[in-house]
């Protein structure tokens, strides 16, 4: 099970990345048709704005799995004992509250701009499958705060027994 879900976080990532390659070559396209082919790529502006979000939301299960989000790490290197493990639950505890509150709010928003069937200005392009995939990913994240909490349990465990 372990192996499967550390997969599951790795394609988000590397879908995170072929987004963030794809909104730089329609950057590129869009810079390079403006200025030599006087014909700017329509919607360009639109794309990278909602791509820009997806990015971020894919990236975001990795990088809880791994603990790799922005820490103050003086807190980290300190031999606190059992306190050390009264942080690691109230680290989870708030993570997981507002990651779960975000994640049902924007498939919520996704519901509601499905059923109202709103759309971007210049492509039109509708609303509803980018935030889908925000909140599965979102979801995802929620996920993966759940099994960075078990780890990181096991891991505080096998050190209080080692000393």
């Amino acid at each position: 099970m372990k192996f499967k879900i550390d997969k599951i976080f790795d394609y988000s990532a590397s879908a995170s990345g072929l987004v963030l390659l794809s909104l730089a070559l329609l950057t590129f396209a869009d810079v390079f048709g403006r200025r030599f082919l006087n014909s700017p790529v329509t919607g360009t502006i639109e794309l990278v704005e909602i791509g820009m979000a997806v990015v971020a939301f894919l990236a975001m299960p990795r990088a809880f799995f791994l603990n790799a989000n922005v820490s103050a790490d003086f807190i980290n290197n300190l031999n606190l004992g059992n306190f050390k493990t009264y942080l690691v639950i109230l680290k989870f505890v708030l993570m997981l509250i507002i990651m779960s509150l975000m994640a049902y709010a924007t498939t919520i928003t996704s519901y509601k701009f499905m059923n109202n069937q709103r759309v971007t200005l210049d492509l039109e392009l509708y609303f509803y499958p980018f935030y889908f995939i925000c909140a599965v990913a979102m979801w995802l994240s929620v996920i993966a705060i759940i099994v960075w909490f078990i780890k990181a349990i096991k891991d505080n465990k096998s050190e209080s027994s080692k000393i």
